[in-house]
């Protein structure tokens, strides 16, 4: 006769019914937003050491749509901008069901994503998000890469992946670097969340915000024209200072786009008006192939 104490070896703890149920494979959908202030790399973060904003995929919804619901609550972005959108690769890692001792396998999607020139801009609710892992800000890549910025080891992988995606491209694809310069009007300035902050004239106080875009005025568009000095510091922007680069070999493969028609005039580089003392031949993008003689 047992004792009212006593137990087997081998007892069964006691789990609600919920958690028996065997859970769906856990998808989430990883978006690392890349861009250009200060002729530097920045990617947008969220705060804390977490890494890029990340969104569960509903059952009933593509992984692409779950990405535009993430821009959505972490930028505002006009309905006809348009975006450089690469898919990085899909990432394993082991997830421990809140509140459980249950523990799963999960799979990350993580999409890497160039904004347009300047559209770094168009952010007015960056820390005023409901859900708390939805505040971000922007981090210069050079601290991730430094060490200088800490993130959580699950999430640095799937980072630097969208940033290897981001480089591969630019590398195979020169003409991206025009048509980023022809959409700049001006260089955009790098400034922290709380600089910006105060420069709208505002403090957080918790809760949501919404603004049109009637409200907030999105950046302008340039005209066309760039300069190939220009050229070469944005393409620098997206790599290493220490990576080695063929500045000869870099300017001929711009030319060998077709997309660049010389004008008549010289132009001072953007963001560099008062620190360089020469100014550079001005090219004017186009979007279709320029037909060259001989």
């Amino acid at each position: 006769m047992r004792s009212p104490n006593s137990r087997p070896g081998n007892s069964i703890k006691a789990r609600p019914s919920r958690e028996a149920v065997p859970r769906r494979l856990i998808v989430t959908a990883g978006v690392a937003a890349f861009a250009v202030c200060d002729w530097s790399l920045w990617v947008l973060l969220r705060d804390g050491p977490w890494g890029p904003p990340m969104r569960l995929v509903l059952g009933n919804e593509l992984v692409s749509d779950a990405v535009e619901r993430t821009l959505e609550a972490v930028l505002l972005w006009p309905q006809d901008a348009s975006l450089v959108q690469l898919k990085a690769d899909w990432q394993e890692q082991k997830v421990q069901v809140w509140g459980s001792d249950e523990q799963g396998a999960g799979i990350t999607l993580i999409h890497s994503i160039l904004l347009r020139a300047n559209r770094d801009q168009l952010r007015p609710n960056l820390h005023q998000q409901p859900v708390p892992s939805l505040h971000v800000s922007w981090v210069p890549v050079v601290e991730i890469e430094t060490g200088e910025r800490e993130l959580d080891p699950e999430v640095r992988p799937g980072l630097l992946s969208a940033l290897y995606t981001l480089r591969s491209y630019v590398q195979r694809e020169p003409e991206v670097i025009l048509r980023y310069l022809a959409d700049m009007d001006k260089m955009s300035i790098g400034v922290s969340p709380e600089e910006w902050w105060q420069q709208e004239g505002r403090k957080v106080t918790g809760g949501r915000e919404t603004l049109q875009l009637n409200v907030i005025r999105e950046p302008e568009s340039g005209d066309g024209m760039l300069t190939l000095a220009e050229a070469a510091l944005l393409y620098r922007a997206f790599f290493p200072p220490d990576e080695p680069i063929d500045l000869s070999n870099l300017r001929r493969r711009f030319l060998a786009t077709n997309r660049l028609l010389p004008g008549d005039e010289e132009r001072p580089v953007r963001g560099r008006e008062m620190d360089w003392r020469r100014v550079s031949r001005a090219y004017r993008y186009l979007a279709q192939e320029v037909e060259r003689e001989g």
